[in-house]
């Protein structure tokens, strides 16, 4: 996201079918051996200090991080219900009222289905959260802001299963379907991107995964790539990231965007690192002094890099990232325009690249 607006810091399925009985019973890859680097997402990251706030899980298929209560407007109300409606939501702004998002800085950031939040404080139907798997300077615990308390449930049976079942990732379309029954024919949501649920079986064609607020659900097994664990995703390869980062083109920019329904800049190039197994900070700033990254000269680019861009000549604060594909292109979410591949800028502003792969 650019840094250069001020912000702070459900039914059962019954058919007869044959369901493993435990999750570690799937055929998953098993782990290996990764070169030192940045850090691998999720469950192998350092563990939270002791003493953290309570946690929550984001009931709503992408839940928005609001800079405070009183950010959100009028048009905003289809962000802030239960369901949510993210699409309908966009659609209903108009274009300045998109630009107010940046102007104003309302938002801040966007949480995934299912995904866990610290609770650090509650006002008004409110809670103040930080997103552990979004790191950021403005606070060690992750990413902070306010979400709807509609929008989060205090699951501890959830919590318990994620922690200790493999994981179903939504990695091979930008949305997809969870479903009432294994047959995948009565739809109970639709989930973005870069969504991981715990997997509990499988059939042949559908994945069993527990939810934070409906029980048990299904996912098609063919939209979803299965992992016992956060370090064994595959190490991807610059072009990994290339051929990921494509199937984001012609979605729709949002501030503070970070899921299957719109991205800003950085919501872009985290989400699709994180994806890839390799967590970066959520803020382009953050992203370009990461130190897991080492600079890279513009003579030496390869795909998968990113290219940063900053106010006052490329010296001062940066506004800007992406995603180098090659051949002097890039694929970036930017001025309010839909995620798309432009040619690469070594203009004034550019202040650089940074490689986060060996």
């Amino acid at each position: 996201m650019p840094t250069s607006v001020p912000r702070p810091g459900r039914r059962r399925a019954t058919a007869a079918l044959t369901v493993l009985a435990s999750a570690a019973a799937l055929a998953l890859p098993s782990a290996t051996a990764h070169a030192a680097g940045p850090q691998r997402a999720g469950a192998d990251a350092p563990s939270a200090p002791s003493g953290t706030p309570p946690t929550a899980y984001v009931d709503v298929a992408v839940a928005t991080v609001w800079t405070g209560p009183d950010s959100p407007r009028p048009v905003d109300a289809p962000a802030l219900t239960d369901p949510v409606h993210p699409d309908a939501w966009q659609r209903a702004m108009t274009g300045e009222q998109q630009k107010e998002l940046v102007s104003e800085g309302l938002t801040q950031t966007q949480v995934q289905y299912g995904r866990p939040v610290y609770v650090l404080e509650k006002k008004d139907g409110w809670s103040k959260v930080a997103v552990p798997d979004q790191a950021s300077p403005k606070n060690p615990l992750g990413y902070p802001g306010w979400i709807p308390d509609a929008q989060l449930t205090r699951n501890a049976h959830y919590g318990a299963v994620s922690a200790h079942r493999p994981f179903a990732l939504v990695d091979k379309h930008l949305k997809t379907q969870l479903y009432d029954d294994p047959q995948l024919r009565s739809t109970t949501l639709r989930i973005g991107v870069n969504t991981r649920l715990p997997v509990l079986g499988r059939t042949g064609k559908a994945v069993r995964v527990d939810t934070p607020d409906q029980g048990p659900k299904w996912l098609s097994a063919g939209e979803v790539s299965l992992h016992r664990r956060e370090s064994d995703i595959p190490r991807p390869s610059g072009d990994d990231l290339v051929r990921f980062a494509k199937k984001f083109l012609g979605l729709p920019y949002l501030w503070g965007g970070r899921s299957g329904f719109g991205v800003d800049c950085s919501g872009l190039t985290s989400t699709v690192y994180q994806a890839q197994g390799i967590e970066l900070p959520r803020d382009a700033d953050a992203q370009a002094l990461h130190a897991g990254g080492r600079k890279v000269a513009k003579d030496d680019l390869a795909p998968g890099d990113l290219l940063f861009y900053a106010h006052d000549s490329g010296t001062g604060a940066i506004y800007h990232v992406a995603l180098y594909v090659g051949d002097d292109k890039m694929i970036e979410a930017h001025d309010l325009k839909p995620v798309r591949i432009s040619r690469a800028r070594f203009d004034a502003d550019y202040w650089g690249a940074m490689r986060y792969l060996p």
